[in-house]
């Protein structure tokens, strides 16, 4: 069985209104994902400064909660305490452990990705943020991208950028200073995933059993 695990200094009533929510939302993800695990633990840690990013800039809109799948069956959520009451904030909590959940359904976790290249990397990460978006109605910047000569330029950049030891991962998936550019392979990811629905005629939960080979072949991209 799920279960959460709660910072000891959380107020009681926001545990038992997080329980409630994730009560449904598990409900909702496991008519989406037959596949996914039944035994995930949220681990929520409480985070003043999640807003503060230095890629914030473009819209601040959806800052304040942050995510991460740590294991298998692991995943965390970063959260604002002082935005607990704020309208929506509820609704960014669901989007980012959709998310989360979408990367546990695919096997997908900090713990095994190591060796991924940025091109696989980007097609976890947008097909995670294109199920928030389509399933929660989320609307995050990082799953907005450019005109469709700039994105197909992004992925040969990738395809074409080998990753090693030295790669700086911050400055692909969130914010590159020398470019100006934000979260870059969340966007080519995002759209990787938008040219295989479409093309592939296919839903966005079709994605959570396929590979990243056929996904990127279903996008007519491989």
């Amino acid at each position: 069985m799920s279960e959460a695990i709660y910072p000891p200094n959380i107020e009681t009533d926001v545990s038992k209104d997080l329980e409630i929510s994730m009560g449904e939302w598990r409900a909702e993800l496991g008519e989406l994902l037959p596949t996914l695990p039944q035994d995930i633990t949220t681990e929520f840690v409480l985070d003043l400064n999640i807003a503060g990013m230095p890629d914030s800039t473009e819209d601040n809109s959806h800052m304040g909660v942050g995510g991460s799948t740590v294991t298998a069956s692991r995943i965390k959520l970063q959260i604002d305490p002082s935005k607990i009451d704020t309208p929506g904030y509820n609704e960014l909590i669901k989007a980012t452990f959709f998310h989360e959940h979408f990367h546990v359904a695919r096997g997908y976790n900090h713990q095994d990705s190591k060796g991924l290249s940025l091109l696989d990397t980007a097609i976890e990460e947008g097909s995670a943020t294109k199920f928030e978006m389509i399933t929660v109605g989320s609307e995050p910047w990082w799953g907005k991208y450019q005109d469709r000569e700039t994105m197909l330029e992004r992925v040969d950049e990738l395809k074409n950028t080998v990753v090693d030891e030295q790669t700086d991962w911050n400055k692909w998936k969130f914010y590159d200073p020398e470019t100006d550019r934000h979260w870059i392979l969340y966007r080519v990811g995002a759209f990787i995933v938008d040219e295989a629905l479409t093309n592939g005629g296919l839903k966005i939960q079709d994605l959570a059993v396929m590979t990243r080979e056929e996904i990127l072949e279903k996008a007519n991209l491989a």
